[in-house]
Formats: structure tokens, sequence, C-alpha cells
């Protein structure tokens, strides 16, 4: 392969073959099929995840929050506060020593949207395919490991 020489080339290639651009933008498409799903009950996918993380896995600090779900510590934090203002999460403790769990509107908000989030995911599906999807939850267990 030739070695590009002018940034065009460059740009031509990046935008032919890149990863990280089409994973970006699958990201942003399939973000706002979800929180458009999830609108009408004030949440948006993020805190959603967040909500299910604890429920499924019991309270935890911000910080076991954005390890385990791999998010920045300004995305944790900024949801947080918006969920705590929301009344779906309590926050106990202080500084290192924060422990957020899920309140009973929180709860009950994760009964109340769960049809939404069926039907963005069966768009979900139907946008990448029976193989696409397949393949998204493979690589995404395989991050898991």
């Amino acid at each position: 392969m030739e070695t590009p020489k002018t940034a065009e080339q460059c740009a031509e290639i990046v935008a032919a073959q890149c990863l990280a651009g089409r994973v970006r933008r699958l990201n942003r498409v399939i973000t706002n099929l979800y929180d458009r799903a999830l609108q009408s009950h004030g949440i948006k996918i993020n805190q959603a995840n967040i909500l299910v993380f604890l429920l499924a896995y019991g309270d935890a600090s911000p910080n076991e929050i954005g390890t385990r779900l791999q998010m920045e510590k300004s995305t944790v934090s900024r949801s947080l506060d918006r969920m705590e203002k929301s009344g779906w999460v309590a926050i106990d403790g202080n500084g290192p020593r924060l422990t957020v769990r899920v309140t009973e509107p929180g709860k009950q908000l994760m009964v109340d949207c769960h049809e939404q989030w069926q039907d963005a995911q069966r768009k979900a599906f139907a946008l990448l395919g029976e193989a696409g999807a397949a393949s998204l939850k493979e690589i995404a267990d395989r991050l898991k490991r």
C-alpha cells in the first residue's frame, strides 16, 4: 500500500476504513433510538443503564458505576445528580465513601418504562438485523471478560 501524500488522501483512507468513526456513529443512532423511546418518562438510556446496573448488582459507589459501565467520571456524576433530583436514586455518605442506591420511585420507573424499552429494543434489532445484533452482543460480552 502506498503511503498517502496529502491530507485529503489520508482523510479518504480514514473515512473508508476507520472503525472508531463507525462505532461512534452507530452509538449515536442507537442511543437516540432508546432516548426517544424513554423520553416520555424523563429518563435517558445512560441513566437507565445506571438504574439497571444498581438493580442487578446492588448499591455501588459512583466510581464502581463508572468502572463497570465504562462511563466517564463526569458523565456518571452528571447523571447521578439528575437522577437524585428526580428521586430515582439516593446518594448516601460523603467523599470517597459515597453509596448510590435505587429508591422506590426509581424501581417503579424501571417497571413503567419497560414497555418503551422493549419497543426501542425491537427497533434496534430491526436496524441491526439478526446477525448484526448477535455480533454486537458477542463483542460486548467479550469486553466483559
